[in-house]
C-alpha cells in the first residue's frame, strides 16, 4: 500500500515537470518568433518611411523647378515687355519733329530718277550749314575689296589736302605720320619712293591714306596727279559691308552738277553689281535712286 501511493506520487510529480519542461519550452519559441516579426515589421515601417521620405522630397524638388520655370518664363515676358516699349520709345524719339516732316515728302518704297531725287535731297536737308550731298552702293557679294578713283566734273564736296612724298621730305613725313600727324586727306609717292614707306603701312593703311596704285595715289607724275584731286578726283572704296560712300558735292551746288557729279561717280562702278542706291545729305533721310536703265 505505502509502495503504490508512492508510485502514484513519482508519476504526478514527473508528469507536472513535464508539462513545465514543455510550457517553458513554448514561452522561449513564442518570444524568439515575436522578435523576429517584431524586427520584420521595424525594417518594412523604416523602407516604407524612407520611401514616403523619398516621394515627399521629389514632389518637393517638382514644385520648386515649376516655380523656377514660371518666375523664368514670367522674367522674360516682363524683360520682352519693357525691351518693346523701349524700342517704341526709342523708334518714337530717333528722329526729331523737323526730321519726320521732311521725311514724309519721301516715298518709301518709291525708286527715284536720278533727276527727281536730286532735287528732293536738295529740299529735305536739315542743317542750317551747307551740308555734303552723298551717294551710298550697296554692291553684290560676288565683287569684292572694289577701290578706284572718280574725277567729279563738278568739283568735289570737300577740298582736299594732298601731300607729295619726295626724297626732300621723306625723312619729315614718316617722322610726323609715327608721332600721330597726319593732317592730310591724300598720300601722293613715286614708284620709287613706296619702299621707304613701308614701316608706315600699318598706321596709314586702315585709315585708307596709304599710297596705292590702284588709287592713283603712286604715280611717276606727282603734280598732274596732285592737280587731278584737288580738282575733283575723288577715291573710293568699298568698306566691311561691301558698301561704297562717295561724297558728290554740296546742297549749295545747283542741280546741273550734282547731276554731272552722280553720273561720274555711277559711272565708275560696275553698275550691274549695285544691289541699291541712295542720296542723303548730312543728317537728312535718304532717298532710293534707280541705277542702270
Amino acid at each position: 500500500m505505502a509502495e503504490e501511493e508512492k508510485k502514484s506520487r513519482r508519476t504526478k510529480l514527473s508528469g507536472s515537470r513535464s508539462k513545465a519542461s514543455g510550457k517553458t519550452g513554448s514561452t522561449k519559441e513564442e518570444k524568439k518568433s515575436s522578435k523576429k516579426t517584431l524586427n520584420k515589421v521595424g525594417v518594412e515601417d523604416e523602407k516604407m518611411l524612407l520611401k514616403k521620405a523619398e516621394e515627399k522630397e521629389k514632389a518637393r524638388k517638382e514644385t520648386e523647378d515649376k516655380e523656377k520655370e514660371i518666375k523664368k518664363v514670367e522674367k522674360e515676358e516682363t524683360k520682352t515687355v519693357i525691351e518693346q516699349k523701349a524700342e517704341e520709345v526709342r523708334a518714337k524719339n530717333k528722329h526729331g519733329k523737323k526730321y519726320r516732316s521732311v521725311k514724309e515728302k519721301i516715298e518709301i518704297d518709291k525708286i527715284y530718277e536720278p533727276d527727281e531725287a536730286i532735287d528732293l535731297v536738295k529740299e529735305t536737308s536739315l542743317t542750317k550749314f551747307d551740308a555734303t550731298v552723298d551717294l551710298h552702293l550697296r554692291l553684290d557679294k560676288k565683287i569684292e575689296n572694289l577701290r578706284g578713283v572718280v574725277n567729279l566734273p563738278a568739283g568735289s564736296a570737300k577740298e582736299k589736302i594732298v601731300l607729295a612724298v619726295t626724297e626732300k621730305n621723306i625723312e619729315e613725313v614718316v617722322e610726323k605720320v609715327k608721332s600721330g600727324k597726319t593732317k592730310f586727306d591724300i598720300m601722293l609717292a613715286t614708284p620709287t619712293i613706296m619702299p621707304k614707306l613701308a614701316s608706315l603701312a600699318k598706321i596709314l593703311g586702315p585709315k585708307g591714306l596709304m599710297p596705292n596704285p590702284k588709287s592713283g595715289t603712286v604715280t611717276e607724275n606727282i603734280e598732274e596727279a596732285m592737280e587731278e584731286f584737288k580738282s575733283g578726283k575723288v577715291e573710293f572704296k568699298a568698306d566691311k559691308g561691301n558698301n561704297i560712300h562717295i561724297s558728290i558735292g554740296r546742297v549749295s551746288f545747283d542741280h546741273e552738277k550734282l547731276k554731272q557729279n552722280l553720273d561720274a561717280a555711277l559711272a565708275a562702278v560696275p553698275v550691274g553689281k549695285v544691289l541699291s542706291a541712295h542720296l542723303t545729305t548730312s543728317m537728312g533721310p535718304s532717298i532710293k535712286i534707280k541705277v542702270g536703265k
